[in-house]
């Protein structure tokens, strides 16, 4: 298939040129051929003026012209190639000079007329019908008067030797110059088309090694233009499919690991009460259902996704303040912010929006969850709650040509580790794990069901580095009128 191409486009390559060559051709031939003829009328022209000085030079009042005479315009007219024939003003032919291919005859409109000069016709010269010649004929005034009419039979097509030699040149000259552009051509077209398909066969193989399972295959752009930008793309699509496989593989190993770990302590928990190993106590059954809890968390995650990833949650708009939901979701995490030490700082303005509450409290909790999460001990989080635009960034102007906001912002701050520049695109993707959450609990879908539901209400969600270290996320949602 891809020697195909490379044939087609060298065919056509080599179409394209052979028929631009015919057309020069074509042109050059027919140009050259008005222009010569063109020329050979102008010679003409001056030659049939020759003619006139000539009879004009050598008439001779009241008589006319004597045989020297004749036989001087006899002379001029075989080198000039016509035949001359001179009228008395009454229209009588006083006589004839004759050089048509050197024939002592002159075509009247129905034969030959007889030479002037008295010379016989030569035998091998060629009969010219009235048809073949084209008559021009010029008024003779000496002194002022006319004493004659001189009419010049010329052939309409000149065939003298010099003429043909010329055709013959020139055709023998555009048909050697396009077998010339031809091969030319036909030599291009197969270099030029083995340029345009050797990146396309490798990206061809690239695409066959990514089929078999090689996502660390990767092309070269070898110019900047379209099979570049093609090649940029295929690398592109690669390091999207190789990260995706990785993704894949680290969600299996997480997940595999989130529900391993609550399983078996459930099961060695009750194995060991079945078994009389452990007494039944409180504290066993609180183990127990801690688990469970841990669980039925991770389960109502993955349906949460997909519900948001279907389209199909449920959203119920209402006025509220959004600082009522930041006092909450920072109630909800005190118990764990006193267990880490860690400092957890509120600065919370009210703030009018439209939104679901209960939707908008676990975005505000999966944040101060994650903050608390990745902040050391004795580290503070900061959660704040603004009108966008008091040292906050506002969202871009998609979100502007949407007609969502103005805007209120509610943020969470923390001093961890930070977020990898690497890692800042890919944050919000399902399963997604950077390099700072390698070795810590989840499977990477808190922020993006944080993502689902805020663009669920209208609202957009960024990450970014904090302002004193660690990963700092911002809310914005439209401002309730």
């Amino acid at each position: 298939m891809r020697r195909s191409l490379r044939l087609r486009l060298a065919i056509t390559c080599a179409l394209v040129a052979l028929l631009a060559i015919v057309i020069v051709a074509v042109i050059v031939n027919a140009m050259g051929g008005r222009r010569f003829d063109s020329y050979l009328q102008q010679v003409q022209a001056r030659r049939d003026a020759a003619i006139v000085a000539t009879l004009q030079g050598t008439y001779k009042a009241p008589d006319g012209w004597d045989a020297s005479a004749v036989y001087a315009i006899s002379r001029v007219a075989m080198l000039s190639n016509v035949d001359v024939a001179v009228y008395s003003p009454e229209g009588q032919l006083i006589f004839t000079a004759t050089g048509l291919n050197g024939s002592q005859g002159m075509m009247n409109g129905t034969g030959m007329i007889g030479g002037g000069s008295g010379v016989s016709p030569s035998p091998s010269a060629p009969a010219f019908k009235a048809s073949d010649l084209q008559v021009r004929t010029y008024p003779l005034t000496v002194g002022g008067k006319e004493v004659a009419a001189v009419e010049v039979y010329a052939p309409r097509h000149d065939t003298s030797s010099a003429v043909t030699a010329y055709q013959s040149a020139l055709t023998r000259d555009l048909i050697v110059a396009a077998v010339i552009a031809a091969v030319l051509a036909s030599l291009v077209s197969l270099l030029a088309s083995r340029r345009i398909t050797a990146p396309l066969e490798e990206l061809a193989d690239a695409a066959e090694d990514v089929v078999a399972g090689n996502l660390d295959v990767r092309v070269a752009p070898r110019a900047d233009d379209e099979v570049g930008a093609l090649a940029t793309a295929f690398n592109f699509m690669a390091d999207l499919l190789a990260r995706d496989e990785q993704w894949r593989r680290d969600m299996t190993a997480d997940l595999s690991h989130e529900l391993r770990t609550p399983l078996t302590t459930i099961q060695s928990r009750v194995q060991a009460l079945e078994g009389g190993t452990l007494p039944p106590t409180p504290e066993d059954l609180r183990v127990i259902g801690a688990e469970a809890q841990r669980l039925g968390r991770l389960l109502g995650a993955l349906h949460s996704l997909n519900e948001l990833e279907s389209e199909d949650v449920a959203v119920e708009l209402a006025p509220l303040d959004l600082a009522d939901i930041g006092r909450d979701a920072a109630q909800s995490v005190a118990a764990a912010c006193a267990a880490k030490r860690i400092a957890l700082a509120t600065d919370l303005a009210s703030a009018g929006v439209k939104g679901d509450r209960d939707r908008l409290l676990q975005v505000a909790e999966n944040l101060l969850d994650n903050a608390v999460k990745f902040t050391p001990e004795d580290g503070r989080v900061v959660l704040a709650v603004s009108a966008a635009g008091l040292g906050e960034a506002a969202p871009g102007p998609a979100d502007a040509a949407a007609g969502r906001g103005p805007w209120v912002a509610l943020s969470v701050a923390d001093r961890g580790p930070g977020i990898e520049p690497i890692d800042l695109p890919f944050v919000f993707d399902r399963f997604y794990r950077g390099q700072s959450a390698r070795g810590t609990q989840g499977v990477g879908l808190g922020l993006a069901i944080v993502r689902g539901l805020v663009e669920a209400q209208g609202g957009v969600v960024e990450a970014a580095a904090g302002p004193d270290g660690g990963a700092r996320f911002t809310v914005y949602l439209p401002r309730a009128h």
